[in-house]
């Protein structure tokens, strides 16, 4: 067992990332391209999903986020289109191949989220909001 709480939250969300690239897997994708996929499908009936919204959604830098989405370009899950307003920006868009998905990789995060109310029971609440804190706090220190 651990014996700091940074190394178990470590320890805890590789062996997270660990399920999510297996059940992933299972659908040919990476676990991050399902968790791009998942987020895209979340947001674009608000707004335009654009890289820089992956960059930040995921903390990851500009030249990661740009590998993946070519990767998922590549692979006929995403398409870039150029955004009305600049046509310098493009538009992230899922595919219809990738729209198929959807209800499985749903299903998925559904699953996921369920065993986590299982295993914390009546402390899910207090975790996600302790979590939520340790992540704000963290992120604002980096942009001091």
């Amino acid at each position: 067992m651990p014996r700091t709480i940074g190394i178990a939250i470590k320890r805890a969300s590789n062996s997270m990332q660990r399920f999510t690239e297996h059940q992933a897997k299972k659908l040919g994708l990476t676990g991050v391209q399902m968790s791009i996929i998942d987020f895209i499908s979340r947001e674009e009936n608000q707004r335009d999903i654009f890289q820089l919204d992956v960059e930040q959604e995921f903390n990851i830098q500009k030249s990661s986020a740009t590998a993946l989405l070519k990767l998922m370009e590549k692979r006929e899950l995403i398409v870039r289109v150029a955004a009305p307003k600049d046509n310098r920006f493009k538009r992230i868009i899922l595919t219809p191949k990738t729209r198929e998905l959807l209800p499985q990789i749903k299903k998925i995060y559904a699953e996921d989220d369920q065993i986590l109310h299982e295993i914390l029971d009546q402390d899910y609440q207090t975790t996600l909001n302790s979590l939520n804190t340790i992540i704000q706090f963290f992120n604002a220190k980096m942009r001091k």
